[in-house]
C-alpha cells in the first residue's frame, strides 16, 4: 500500500459518499480520477486489507442480540478456526491475542436466536479448549475506525459528519429487514454500485438513498463505510 492508498482507506472509513456515483466523488477530493480510485480498492479487496463497502447497523436497535466471545485455541488450529468462525453472517471484530484466551471476537444474533446456542456450534471445531462468553452489560463505545496514517501528517484529512441522532422507536417491517440484508452485502466497484440493490428491492437510487439517511438519522445505520481486516492491516 502506498499513501495514497492509506488516505483513501481513512476517508472510506470515516464516511462514504451516498451519492448516484460515489467513486467519482472520492476523486474529486483526491484529484484523480474514478477509475484511479475504483482499481485501487479492488486491489485492496484482493490483497486482503478492505474486507467490505457496506452499511454498518446498530444490531441494539434492530434487537439483536451480542456478545464477546473469547476463545482458547491450539496454537497450530487458530487460523483454521478463525476462518471457520468468519464465515459465520454474525461475526465480527475477530482478533488474535497474545493470551491464553488466543482468539476474541464479536457475534450478534437476531431476534428469536439464542446467543449461547449459536456459540455451541462452534465446539465442534477441532482446537478448541476454552469458551467464555462476556456479554454486553453497558455501551462505552461503537465503531472501530483504523487511521492508516499518522494523524499529524495527514496531507488530506478524513471528512467526519457528527450527527444528532433522533429517538424514534424503530420496529423494523418484513421490508426493513429486507432493506437491511441487502445493504449489509459489499458492495460492487463499479460506477453506480448504489443501482443494484435499488433495483432488486425495486426502488429507485433516490429512493434508496432517503432510506439510508433516515436509517442514519434515527440511530438504526450507524455509517455506510468500509470495514477492513484489522490484521491484514498490522
Amino acid at each position: 500500500m502506498d499513501d495514497l492508498d492509506k488516505e483513501i482507506l481513512n476517508e472510506i472509513q470515516w464516511t462514504f459518499p451516498l451519492t448516484p456515483k460515489p467513486f467519482d466523488d472520492i476523486a474529486k477530493k483526491f484529484e484523480t480520477t474514478p477509475e484511479i480510485i475504483k482499481e485501487r480498492l479492488v486491489n485492496l479487496k484482493k490483497i486482503g486489507v478492505l474486507r467490505q463497502l457496506s452499511a454498518i447497523f446498530d444490531t441494539r436497535r434492530l434487537g439483536y442480540k451480542s456478545s464477546l466471545v473469547a476463545m482458547e485455541i491450539e496454537s497450530d488450529k487458530l487460523e483454521y478456526v478463525a476462518n471457520q468462525i468468519n464465515r459465520h453472517p454474525g461475526v465480527s471484530h475477530n482478533y488474535e491475542r497474545d493470551h491464553q484466551f488466543n482468539l476474541w471476537f464479536t457475534l450478534a444474533v437476531p431476534p428469536g436466536s439464542d446467543l449461547k446456542s449459536e456459540v455451541d456450534k462452534f465446539s465442534v471445531l477441532k482446537g478448541i479448549k476454552k469458551v467464555r462468553m462476556l456479554p454486553t452489560i453497558q455501551l462505552f463505545k461503537i465503531g472501530v475506525k483504523l487511521d492508516m496514517v499518522d494523524e499529524k501528517k495527514h496531507d488530506i484529512a478524513p471528512t467526519e459528519e457528527k450527527k444528532e441522532i433522533k429517538n424514534i422507536k424503530f420496529v423494523p417491517t418484513e421490508e426493513d429487514k429486507e432493506f437491511i440484508r441487502e445493504l449489509q452485502k459489499d458492495m460492487d466497484i463499479v460506477d453506480r454500485p448504489f443501482l443494484i440493490p435499488a433495483k432488486k428491492l425495486g426502488l429507485t437510487e433516490s429512493e434508496l438513498f432517503d432510506k439510508l439517511k433516515y436509517y442514519e438519522e434515527i440511530g438504526v445505520m450507524r455509517r455506510f463505510a468500509a470495514i477492513l481486516r484489522h490484521r491484514e492491516v498490522g
